[in-house]
């Protein structure tokens, strides 16, 4: 299943927070990497306190079994 892509403009020194964190190589590979897992993260938190419902991948066009295979 392919992934759309997300824009979002950030301020230069976010940028090189960015940067700083790719480099440490913890938290993804290169500047997209990082923003995945902040974004992922952001997303899962929203998910635990019940701000957002959750979804299942099969809205998607996916399978219980893709979803499995991310772990």
């Amino acid at each position: 299943m392919s992934s759309p892509k997300a824009q979002c403009r950030l301020e230069p020194i976010n940028h090189a927070y960015l940067k700083d964190l790719a480099k440490i190589g913890a938290y993804g590979k290169g500047k997209s990497g990082v923003m995945r897992r902040f974004i992922e993260n952001g997303i899962r938190a929203a998910l635990e306190a019940k701000v957002i419902p959750p979804r299942t991948v099969e809205e998607f066009g996916g399978s219980a079994e893709d979803e499995e295979d991310d772990d």
